[in-house]
Formats: C-alpha cells, sequence, structure tokens
C-alpha cells in the first residue's frame, strides 16, 4: 500500500481535478505503436545481443511478454561486413557471435531492425577507443551500522582523459572472494557499487586531465577492530575493476534512465524524457570500448 500512498494525497487535492479533466483517454489511446531497439556494442564483448519490442500505450494492458518481438530480422553491418542476429528463446533476445562479426574500435555501424508486418527501424553508432585504467586504490572508512562501528572498504578508479572532444565513461567492478563461513563454504562475487552517479563520468570540467571515480563500495563491511580478513573471508579476495569509454548515444541513453529511477516516486519532479537515436522507433543503440585491471590479495 506505501507505493500508492503519493497518489492517494494528489487526490485530495483540489488544484489537479481539473488537470485529470483536461486529458481524453481516447488520445492516449490513439497513439502509434512504435518499434524498442536496444543495443549496445563493444570490442571487448562476448556476444552480440539486441532486444527488440514495441511500444506499449498508455491504456494497453498486455503483459510485457507480450510487447516482445520474436521473429523480427536484425541486422548488424559496417561497410561490406554484416550480419544477421538470431533470436534465442530462452535468452529472449536476438544474439550473434564476435567471431562472425568483430566489433573494432574506431569504426561506425549500423543495426537495421525489419518485422513482418513491415515495419522498420535503424540507427547508427561509432565505437570509442579504450582508455586505460591506470590505477586502482583499496581504502576504508568507519561507518556506524546497527550501533556498531565498522569499517567498510571501497575503491578509487583513476585514469587519464582524452585531451580531446568530450568524453564520457562508466566504472563497474566484481569482487571475489570465499565465504570460509558459509555452509558450504563458496565463492561470492558482488558488483562493485557506485552510488550518486551509477559510475557515469563526463569530462567537461577537466578535459585531458587527471579523473578520479567516486568511491565505489566493495559490500563488505567488518568490525573496526579487525583485520581486513575476518574469519568469515578468506583468501584470495579478487577485484575486476572496469573502465569502459562510452560514446554519447549510450552515456545520454544511461544517464536518462538513472535520473528517472531517481524521481519515478517523486509526483511532482518533472518527466524525465528518455533520448533516442533510433530512426523511425525508440531506444539506443550504443557503442564502448572496455578496459580491465585486476587486484588479487593473497
Amino acid at each position: 500500500m506505501r507505493k500508492f500512498g503519493w497518489l492517494i494525497g494528489i487526490l485530495g487535492l483540489v488544484s489537479c481535478q481539473n488537470l485529470r479533466q483536461e486529458v481524453e483517454p481516447e488520445q492516449l489511446a490513439d497513439q502509434p505503436v512504435k518499434l524498442l531497439v536496444a543495443c549496445f556494442i563493444s570490442p571487448q564483448d562476448t556476444v552480440l545481443a539486441a532486444k527488440v519490442a514495441r511500444s506499449r500505450p498508455i491504456l494497453d494492458d498486455e503483459t510485457v511478454t507480450n510487447l516482445e518481438i520474436t521473429n523480427a530480422t536484425v541486422t548488424l553491418q559496417t561497410g561490406s561486413r554484416s550480419v544477421v542476429l538470431t533470436y534465442h528463446p530462452r535468452l529472449r533476445y536476438y544474439r550473434a557471435s564476435p567471431n562472425q562479426f568483430p566489433i573494432r574500435a574506431g569504426e561506425t555501424y549500423q543495426i537495421s531492425v525489419q518485422t513482418p508486418d513491415g515495419q522498420s527501424v535503424e540507427a547508427r553508432t561509432t565505437v570509442p577507443e579504450a582508455v586505460s585504467l591506470q590505477q586502482v586504490r583499496l581504502d576504508s572508512e568507519v561507518v556506524l551500522e546497527n550501533d556498531q562501528v565498522r569499517k567498510r572498504f571501497f575503491a578509487k578508479y583513476i585514469w587519464s582523459d582524452f585531451p580531446t572532444h568530450t568524453n564520457y565513461y562508466q566504472t563497474e567492478g566484481t569482487f571475489t572472494h570465499r565465504c570460509s563461513g558459509c555452509s558450504p563454504e563458496k565463492t561470492i562475487h558482488e558488483p562493485v557499487q557506485f552510488p550518486g552517479k551509477q559510475g557515469l563520468y563526463s569530462d567537461q570540467e577537466s578535459n585531458g586531465g587527471r579523473m578520479v571515480s567516486d568511491p565505489g563500495y566493495l559490500g563488505v563491511s567488518i568490525p573496526s577492530n579487525q583485520p581486513f580478513f575476518p574469519t568469515l573471508f578468506s583468501k584470495p579476495f579478487v577485484l575486476t575493476a572496469d573502465l569502459l569509454h562510452l560514446n554519447a548515444d549510450y552515456y545520454r541513453y544511461h544517464q536518462a534512465l538513472q535520473r528517472q529511477q531517481e524521481v519515478e516516486s517523486n509526483p511532482f519532479a518533472e518527466p524525465v524524457p528518455i533520448p533516442t537515436n533510433i530512426r523511425g522507433g525508440l531506444g539506443c543503440f550504443g557503442a564502448y570500448s572496455r578496459s580491465t585491471l585486476t587486484i588479487r590479495l593473497d
């Protein structure tokens, strides 16, 4: 019930009554259905993948699964090279192997989608060069959790920005450790958490200079008087840090999604439009290159 609490509050505002009457349901239902396409390519990826669906009118009561399109022709192309992606029923997206169609930095690619009923869309995107992740610094901070003083660990990524046009980046990572206190003992893989910007960065304030990420939290905290490897964690501890150099299409799309998630529970926030570079449809065809640095503590 709590998720609808703000809605009950709005219905009690007299000033909203007239706004509600200005909307004609027939106009909402009469919006044209468009193709939705999401595809992000990288030279370092192990699979080429694309998701295709149709847009959902506001008054449409179909399930999300019914919106997916499984019989489209999805083609990636650059120059004289091309590959057709095949729909995978279990994974529910179109895919192909990069061995068939290698993605190369600096090249411009086109995606085209056609459906049996005659709908078609296309988009272009250029793959940026990889930017080396130069250093990862591990550190800790003292926090109060459940009335107990604990140490929380985090990592900061450091790299040098390209000195040319505006560049965009995203920081990701995974830390892996053995849980000796688990029964049975097992290996745990957890994502590095970058709050705030969600790991998205622009170089507009430090063009061509040194860039440092926000703290990426490793998801582990221990009593402040214990060593880094308490009884619960056994070595080795491996941090796989990834720096993604994004093109503008990828950055703007994911930045808008992030902002939308931040305001979705606020009924008074301005709506966040999601940008699209799909001609004739909606969604995003973006690209990035990945640089990885692995830290192992034995």
